[in-house]
């Protein structure tokens, strides 16, 4: 018996719209926040959404569903899109410090708040692409071990280390960014 997502893959790959929309509507919104968290540029963002599902339809016939969702392979996808984009524009990247408000007591606090949270920035630039990843999908999506396993082509046993060693060498680059020993 196929799954509802099987089900879903196939009715897309015969070329069905309502399957294509449905795939689209349920992933959209993911990917543009995904790709958005990388690049900081909500046009950009969306232009590279747009590509990723033209790559997904220009892939489909080829498309081999081994038991994942559809959504691990668009985000590779959009990693792939992603990384092309920030190789042809450069690394400097602007990321709004928004998500980041937080009720502080004052001016000193702000201005410590945000110091701290540019110092976390750029830390988090300078760890792996793996590792940035993994944190991402963790703590910013909130999918869970396996889940995140899954979207990355893992084990959990891989994410569960890799977590744990991007969780330590964040807080490493982060004090040396802040000057403290």
């Amino acid at each position: 018996m196929s799954t509802p997502h099987a089900e879903l893959v196939r009715r897309a790959k015969a070329a069905d719209p309502d399957a294509i929309a449905a795939i689209y509507e349920r992933y959209a919104p993911a990917i543009y926040r995904y790709i958005y968290y990388r690049i900081g540029d909500p046009e950009q963002a969306r232009d590279i959404q747009s590509d990723v599902f033209v790559k997904m339809l220009e892939g489909l016939g080829v498309y081999e569903d081994r038991g994942w969702p559809i959504s691990a392979w668009l985000y590779r996808i959009a990693h792939a899109r992603t990384i092309d984009a920030m190789r042809r524009g450069g690394r400097n990247q602007q990321v709004s410090l928004e998500p980041w408000n937080l009720l502080t007591d004052g001016p000193d606090e702000d201005l410590e708040l945000s110091a701290d949270r540019a110092a976390v920035r750029r830390a988090f630039a300078r760890l792996g692409d793996s590792q940035r990843q993994a944190l991402t999908l963790r703590f910013v999506y909130g999918l869970n071990l396996d889940e995140t396993a899954r979207q990355m082509g893992r084990t959990v046993g891989s994410i569960k280390s890799l977590q744990h060693r991007a969780c330590e060498r964040l807080a490493r680059l982060t004090r040396a960014e802040l000057g403290e020993a």
